[in-house]
């Protein structure tokens, strides 16, 4: 696919994709979503490939959606709609039936799904200059793309009350306190720190990657704890059996680095 709206960059074992409307502030459209959709599937058909980092080109991250594309379609006679959740394979569950991490850097203003489509990221980091903002009130909207469930388990239901009825702009260091990015770093560092987490993920066996990811999904809010042990023994169970637990057990005592399958 020739990219009009992404830009990608392969840095080590970590693919880079990077929004690139700088124009818009890099708005959210469906052109640009269908490249993204693109280099995901891309690099999680690369077995070269550890994780998948997303940023944005220019001062902004994302500033949402383009709200001029909503004109359009409202002076057509149309009811607008938000591409990111239309369908049954809309963003969330498309990002969830792919097993290479994802992280987010974020690296200026994110606003609306600027910053909803990060929340089933793996990981999100912000360089110091980003701003969060859920301002779908603004829009005589409500949050959307699950981000009324992952939100509040990220930083609490108060927290999560307070910023989207205000809609008022969250700073990096507030966020950072309130759990919604786990680093706040230096802007020039922001991509190389995200490419360092990547890596790291990539000295792991990516079968052992996926599963952790698939059962911290399943388990994140289950009270059930005993259903939760279930669920960890099954994946265990499965993962015992292959060659990488092998691997791992006779590399550590034979104290090597270990071979993994990719």
């Amino acid at each position: 696919m020739d990219y009009q709206n992404v830009i990608v960059d392969q840095r080590g074992t970590v693919t880079v994709l990077t929004l690139n409307r700088p124009e818009r502030l890099n708005a959210w459209n469906n052109d640009m979503m269908y490249e993204m959709r693109d280099v995901v599937e891309r690099a999680n058909a690369d077995a070269a490939v550890s994780a998948i980092v997303f940023t944005g080109a220019g001062r902004a991250y994302c500033s949402g959606a383009d709200i001029g594309g909503w004109a359009q379609q409202i002076q057509g006679g149309e009811a607008p709609r938000g591409s990111a959740t239309a369908g049954e394979d809309n963003w969330l569950a498309f990002l969830r039936r792919m097993p290479k991490p994802t992280i987010a850097a974020v690296n200026g203003v994110a606003v609306g799904v600027g910053v909803t489509h990060i929340l089933p990221m793996d990981i999100r980091i912000a360089s110091e200059n980003a701003r969060f903002g859920f301002s779908f009130v603004k829009m005589a909207l409500v949050p959307e793309l699950a981000s009324s469930y992952f939100l509040p388990q990220l930083v609490g239901l108060g927290r999560a009350q307070e910023w989207c009825l205000t809609a008022r702009m969250v700073e990096g260091e507030e966020a950072l306190r309130a759990g919604l990015v786990s680093e706040v770093v230096p802007h020039e560092r922001l991509i190389a720190r995200a490419c360092e987490l990547g890596e790291m993920i990539g000295q792991h066996a990516p079968a052992a990657v996926a599963r952790v990811k698939k059962v911290l999904e399943m388990n994140a809010t289950d009270p059930d704890v005993q259903s939760v042990m279930l669920r960890e023994n099954a994946q265990n169970a499965s993962a015992r059996a292959e060659p990488d637990h092998k691997e791992a057990v006779a590399a550590f005592m034979e104290k090597r680095t270990p071979v993994f399958r990719r």
